[in-house]
């Protein structure tokens, strides 16, 4: 199994381990407010969603079906689809711990921390982490791949 296939297999885990924990929250969310139990089942079905597009890895196939050969580049997408929103994820929990977000609810106001409240934004940090080191290889991938004829003119 390559290195990336790998670190792919592992951001599809750390994913799915993510969405359990804000499955986990919502009820709790669901009961302050229906919006932030409506977010956490929005995250929560990304990041399943998009865990199980990093295990099948569509990106691999051109439009026969086959293998392609530059699949690298291809992934780069999702993985920036990826690092942006685990990012927003992190954002928000810290929004929600430190000023509280209005907008989004009736008298909302700063959020105590909890071992269970915790739990995301840990899971996040190794996600963002293998989403960076992917976005890394994948552009060494994408730099070093030949250039057809007519791009050189």
């Amino acid at each position: 199994m390559s290195d990336n296939r790998r670190l792919i297999n592992w951001t599809a885990i750390l994913s799915v381990l993510a969405l359990v924990s804000h499955a986990i929250d919502a009820p709790d969310h669901l009961s302050e407010w229906w919006g932030y139990g409506t977010f956490f089942v929005i995250v929560a079905s990304f990041q399943f969603f998009y865990g199980l597009a990093l295990f099948l890895r569509p990106w691999r196939f051109d439009e026969d079906g086959s293998l392609s050969p530059d699949a690298e580049r291809h992934g780069r997408p999702y993985f920036i689809l990826g690092t942006v929103l685990t990012a927003s994820v992190i954002v928000v929990y810290i929004l929600t711990r430190t000023t509280g977000i209005p907008f989004l609810g009736p008298d909302a106001v700063a959020e105590s921390v909890t071992p269970l409240s915790l739990l995301p934004p840990i899971e996040c940090l190794p996600l963002m982490y293998c989403h960076i080191l992917l976005l890394v290889r994948t552009r060494a991938a994408s730099a070093n791949r030949p250039r057809p004829a007519e791009e050189n003119d």
